[in-house]
């Protein structure tokens, strides 16, 4: 159902239809560096040559972008209103579909996109038949439905893994994180946010499915690795949980040290606590 498109941070899901997921462009990002005294080549170019490599050789029915699309908040640059016409332009001629879901630094993107562009709200999107995938950019709160999904797809916190080499230097390395998710701590959150409080008897999952009226599942989360690759990223196995960024970390909903960590290869590092566990040198 959901293939990690290696050595690249992209990923498919087939279900029903292919679609193709990427998270975290910062298109732009070299304007904001060149005000600091960093100059870089423009990057917009190379990226859209990484994604239509991708396109061409996977032939999506459609391509989801998962947010940060542009670099610029809250202004946008010139070199954004310039590139992000012709990029989704250029996209548009490989993959016949493309939705947004909106990131915090897509402020204003809609109106420098072209009209076959489908742009969602911060709330996220779900597709797939029968194999359900919520997708969002995870800065803010997703739509209550993501809880029927089969897979909660997502970005922003741009992971890395922190590792010791025989120098004793730490390198950080792009990762994917996966696991599972907490269901009844999620509804209760949910349930909380709308203002619905519990009564101490009452199990969460009970009161979020009738209150909203869906049939909860039990989704695995996919955190996704950033696919523009200059950009920095959080070590996952050395910031404090709490410090993760997005509603769903910071308020202690997911536990990322039960995760699982995967190199852009595939390659499998461990869980996040135990990785965790061995830069501290605890094991």
């Amino acid at each position: 159902m959901i293939k990690l498109l290696t050595p690249r941070p992209a990923l498919m899901v087939e279900s029903g239809e292919r679609v193709m997921l990427a998270a975290d462009l910062h298109l732009g990002m070299e304007y904001e560096l060149s005000r600091q005294g960093i100059s870089i080549p423009y990057q917009w170019n190379r990226i859209l040559d990484e994604l239509m490599v991708l396109l061409e050789e996977h032939r999506p029915d459609r391509l989801v972008l998962l947010g940060d699309v542009k670099h610029g908040v809250p202004a946008t640059s010139f070199s954004e209103r310039r590139e992000i016409p012709i990029f989704f332009k250029a996209l548009l001629e490989a993959v016949p579909f493309i939705d947004i879901t909106r990131g915090n630094h897509d402020a204003n993107i809609q109106k420098y996109l072209p009209e076959e562009v489908h742009l969602h709200t911060s709330k996220g999107v779900m597709f797939g038949d029968g194999f359900k995938v919520a997708a969002f950019h995870g800065h803010a709160w997703p739509n209550p439905a993501v809880m029927t999904a089969d897979a909660i797809i997502m970005a922003h916190n741009h992971p890395t893994v922190m590792l010791n080499t025989p120098l004793g230097v730490k390198i950080t390395r792009p990762a994917w994180v996966r696991g599972k998710s907490d269901v009844d701590r999620l509804a209760a959150a949910f349930l909380n946010q709308d203002n619905i409080r519990l009564k101490e008897e009452e199990e969460p999952l009970s009161i979020f499915e009738e209150e909203y009226g869906f049939e909860c599942g039990n989704p695995e989360i996919i955190v996704m690795p950033t696919f523009n690759d200059i950009l920095g990223g959080l070590p996952v196995n050395s910031e404090a949980p709490e410090s993760l960024l997005g509603p769903l970390f910071r308020n202690k909903l997911v536990d990322m040290d039960t995760f699982d960590a995967y190199m852009l290869d595939g390659t499998f590092m461990g869980r996040v606590g135990f990785l965790r566990d061995r830069l501290e040198g605890r094991v």
